[in-house]
């Protein structure tokens, strides 16, 4: 029963959220929905968890009660099974010493009920690690990010409508101040020709001059484009993804405008941007598609390499072209790349921090649970030291010391687990996201900001329950059955 009704405020609630969020991340993408629907297998998978996880969490529960007999049921106040002091753990916490009374009574009070103990930090432990791989998961994107962007060293990019002397677009560049290299190259789109005859999607197609001082590739296989080579190739592991029978020495054919070409594939790059990618040599390039000397790209570095700075570098640059008579056809950034592609992994990176933060609050509800079955067992032990002169403080912080406590104790046991969980994420992400694994960082700033969370959600779940200890007075311990 409790499954159904939660299902009757669960699904109409996501169907809600998730047209919501579908719009949120539509819209960080530029992209527009026209209409929403919900596949019947979500609501499936929704309504068989709704009803079989309540079902699976009562069972064990509801078995232990059906073996108790009845004259230990009725001798069971709570506390009588569970006392402190049975086990080497109450053994070693009952040597703690130099702490206050009401901090000592909340640390042995923590591991009373050590199964329970277990089930909540499960939730919680389980939501904190990971919230913080969700964080390393950013760091690692955001560090394979600069070496994604670093295989190439340039600040602004200049896109022409046609090509031009690659001599006179690099010499007109070092005329704007600032500028201290240029390099002419050439792009262009290509579909590979498979055995069975069918095509794949496009493929960019970038052609740099032999010995370019710009690029700094990373391999994953094989060497890099040399001067001499002519109809050799380069690709990177995204395209791998989709053509995954390629492979270092294969012979592949591009199909480039109307021509179907050649190439032997020598390297496959690694640290690129999520995009399909194949490099070629400009020389041979050109030679066979036409336009040689002739660059349509013109890759710029400047002194300065901040935000500001490649911003006026890319306005000074397509300013002079035009008034030279040179069409441009557009410019970009660095930075703006950058930005461009944190926009889409944060898409990734919100999705897993949003479960991981319902995660954490369906723990905290657990503990909220917890705390209030503790104060429940103990109402006779905070009569008794209401009798004998508790304060409502001193009762208000035991019980909100102990549920930081148990917050506390999730923390290190989810930033323990994290180290495993956040490699292994990271590795799968980039597997799903370019074929290849990130460049992997722990995110310690995710272990302390889990740290404020979990010590904010711990001391809000115990509040009520402590605040309803504090009310106990001695008659309703006399009371109490």
């Amino acid at each position: 029963f409790y499954g159904l009704l939660s299902l009757t405020i669960a699904v109409p609630l996501g169907a809600l959220a998730g047209n919501a969020m579908t719009s949120f991340m539509a819209g960080l993408i530029n992209f527009d929905i026209t209409s929403f629907s919900i596949p019947p297998r979500v609501f499936a998978i929704e309504v068989a968890v709704g009803l079989v996880v309540p079902f699976l969490a009562a069972l064990y529960p509801v078995v232990s009660a059906v073996r108790t007999t009845a004259a230990k049921a009725m001798s069971d106040y709570g506390l009588s099974e569970s006392a402190f002091g049975q086990g080497w753990l109450d053994r070693l916490l009952e040597r703690v010493r130099g702490m206050s009374r009401p901090v000592l009574l909340s640390l042995r009070n923590t591991f009373r009920r050590k199964g329970r103990l277990v089930l909540t930090l499960l939730t919680l432990t389980l939501g904190g690690a990971i919230f913080i791989a969700v964080f390393s998961v950013r760091a690692s994107l955001m560090v394979s990010l600069d070496d994604w962007l670093d295989y190439v060293d340039f600040d602004a990019l200049v896109g022409f409508r046609r090509g031009y002397r690659t001599e006179q677009l690099e010499a007109e560049a070092l005329q704007v101040p600032g500028v201290v290299a240029a390099e002419g190259w050439r792009f262009g789109n290509a579909r590979r020709i498979r055995a069975d005859g069918s095509e794949s999607d496009d493929i960019n197609l970038r052609a740099p001059p032999p010995e370019s001082d710009l690029v700094h590739p990373t391999l994953a296989e094989g060497r890099w484009l040399l001067p001499e080579d002519e109809n050799a190739v380069v690709v990177n592991t995204y395209l791998l993804k989709d053509e995954p029978d390629i492979g270092v020495g294969d012979d592949i054919v591009l199909k480039i405008g109307d021509d179907e070409l050649t190439w032997r594939v020598v390297g496959i790059m690694s640290a690129t941007p999520p995009a399909r990618m194949v490099y070629v040599n400009l020389p041979y390039f050109t030679q066979v598609t036409g336009g040689v000397g002739r660059a349509g790209v013109l890759f710029v570095v400047s002194e300065a390499h901040d935000a500001a700075t490649q911003s006026q570098l890319a306005v000074a640059l397509e300013e002079r072209f035009e008034s030279l008579g040179y069409q441009v056809n557009w410019t970009q950034t660095s930075h703006t790349e950058r930005a461009q592609a944190e926009s889409q992994f944060n898409v990734l990176v919100m999705f897993l921090l949003i479960m991981a933060v319902l995660l954490a609050v369906v723990g905290a509800i657990g503990l909220m649970g917890t705390m209030s079955l503790n104060v429940l067992e103990r109402t006779r032990e905070i009569g008794v030291m209401r009798a004998i002169g508790a304060s409502d403080g001193a009762v208000l912080q035991i019980v909100i010391v102990e549920g930081i406590l148990i917050g506390t104790l999730s923390w290190f046991i989810g930033a323990l687990l994290a180290l495993p969980l956040s490699r292994g994420l990271s590795n799968m992400v980039g597997q799903a996201i370019m074929e290849a694994s990130l460049s992997y960082t722990f995110s310690l700033p995710g272990v302390w900001l889990w740290l404020a969370l979990v010590l904010v959600l711990s001391a809000l779940a115990s509040f009520f329950p402590a605040r309803h200890a504090s009310r106990v007075t001695v008659r309703d311990v006399l009371a109490y059955e």
